[in-house]
């Protein structure tokens, strides 16, 4: 009894992490059968849910850029413009290591 009330934490982590697992698993699962009824394909097992790209895959943020088009975080600093930081005005070895790391 001592070890549960000493690990209660871990386990109410635990609890948590394995609850959301498997609400990710559900509502995926529902939401992939959908999108192949939607595209006139068969519905699939849940096992085979588990083993398919759509379970597997990691979607970025709505946040996140585009990858298919240039935006403004795409375009190369420019010491033309007003509002370039100190580096890019600087130039030589500090606009170098600014690009590589920045």
């Amino acid at each position: 009894m001592k070890t549960l009330i000493r690990n209660n934490l871990s386990i109410c982590f635990i609890v948590l992490f394995l609850g959301a697992i498997a609400g990710q698993v559900v509502f995926g699962f529902e939401e992939h059968n959908k999108e192949l009824l939607e595209a006139n394909a068969p519905a699939i097992t849940i096992l085979s849910y588990l083993g398919s790209g759509h379970f597997l895959q990691q979607k970025g943020s709505s946040e996140s850029k585009d990858f298919d088009k240039e935006e403004e975080v795409d375009r190369q600093p420019s010491a033309k413009r007003k509002d370039a930081p100190w580096p890019v005005k600087k130039g030589g070895w500090i606009l170098a290591i600014y690009t590589r790391f920045i």
